[in-house]
């Protein structure tokens, strides 16, 4: 040690304790002796959460980045006692990034719901669920997997960091089993027939949040290796119009630019949103008896049985050649899966 730059990740000692506020409000009412309607409401906000940090990044400027950063050496506190092995040849060393994960972002979810239950009852059942909410947060998800830099465009502001988190606006999801009536009481046909059972994954949302952003540190002020903090400009221009929301063109790519060598860029976290998503999964299974001890089950399934070609998140790099194209989908096609199980 003391020859080498040296970059590290620390941890507040003095953070404050995260903690979530949440409140709620719902009513029920029964829409017949087996269905129940509730309408709600559900509120939370995060503070003093956890968020990455870079206090020694510099400016953006022209020119080497080291002498341009807040901290260019560091030393050893007096009396540290380090690993026995560990060659110190100056107590005084320098240093590059530092990433201080610190408990100072909060966060805002805001949500309004309706559920439609039905018990089971004449060989069926049902549960759908819409949900219309934000959420918001002034860091980035740097613990969750968004379509984003983890670490903030700029560390000298991070009130701009404000935005969209994991902001999925509308979601529906509905269950149901049916009974299959068989087709003939008795004999051969209704022996085959009788005992089926159907039930039906049905799930549409609209799509996540990304960041519009420029691929490397073009404000040269310092980044961590793999991310792209710096996002970019916005011209003014439609984002989504005539021949957008394709594989080939999800937004208009004219409306943003690379920001100026050694600037940020003007782009909010998060502000535009990636292709929805749908999928109907589907199980068709019988069990009966084999003998008084022994019970056989058949069971078919069918994930994405229609086979709904769900997009992926468009490239969002401004400067690269794929920028506003989707080269891969979010979800595989159809798949089928037989099974089949004895119990005795």
């Amino acid at each position: 040690l003391g020859q080498t730059t040296v970059s590290f990740a620390a941890f507040d000692p003095h953070a404050p304790p995260q903690y979530i506020e949440q409140w709620s409000l719902s009513v029920e009412k029964s829409l017949g002796p087996e269905t129940t309607l509730e309408l709600g409401y559900l509120g939370s906000h995060g503070l003093h959460l956890q968020r990455s940090h870079l206090i020694n990044n510099a400016a953006p400027g022209p020119g080497a980045i080291g002498p341009r950063r807040p901290f260019t050496t560091l030393s050893f506190l007096p009396g540290v006692v380090l690993p026995a092995g560990i060659t110190v040849v100056n107590t005084t060393f320098p240093v590059s990034g530092i990433n201080l994960l610190e408990n100072s972002a909060q966060s805002w979810y805001d949500a309004g719901y309706a559920n439609v239950r039905r018990r089971f009852s004449r060989g069926w059942t049902l549960l759908a669920n819409y949900t219309f909410a934000k959420s918001l947060s002034d860091a980035p998800d740097f613990r969750s997997p968004m379509f984003e830099s983890a670490i903030p465009q700029n560390n000298r502001d991070l009130s701009l960091e404000k935005g969209p988190a994991c902001d999925i606006r509308h979601r529906f999801a509905l269950s149901a089993v049916y009974d299959l009536p068989a087709l003939r009481e008795s004999g051969f046909i209704g022996a085959i027939t009788r005992d089926w059972h159907l039930s039906a994954v049905f799930q549409a949302q609209s799509g996540f949040p990304l960041t519009i952003s420029v691929f490397g540190d073009t404000a040269n002020a310092g980044t961590l290796l793999g991310e792209n903090p710096v996002r970019a400009n916005y011209t003014g221009q439609p984002i989504f119009n005539s021949g957008t929301r394709t594989s080939d063109r999800w937004f208009n790519p004219a409306a943003f630019s690379t920001p100026a060598a050694f600037t940020f860029g003007s782009v909010g976290r998060n502000t535009v949103y990636g292709p929805g998503m749908q999928t109907l999964d589907l199980a068709l299974q019988r069990e009966f008896s084999v003998t008084e001890k022994m019970r056989f089950q058949f069971r078919a399934e069918f994930f994405n049985a229609l086979n709904h070609t769900n997009l992926g998140t468009p490239n969002r790099f401004v400067n690269t050649p794929q920028f506003g194209t989707i080269t891969e989908a979010a979800t595989p096609g159809r798949e089928v899966q037989l099974g089949a199980r004895l119990s005795f």
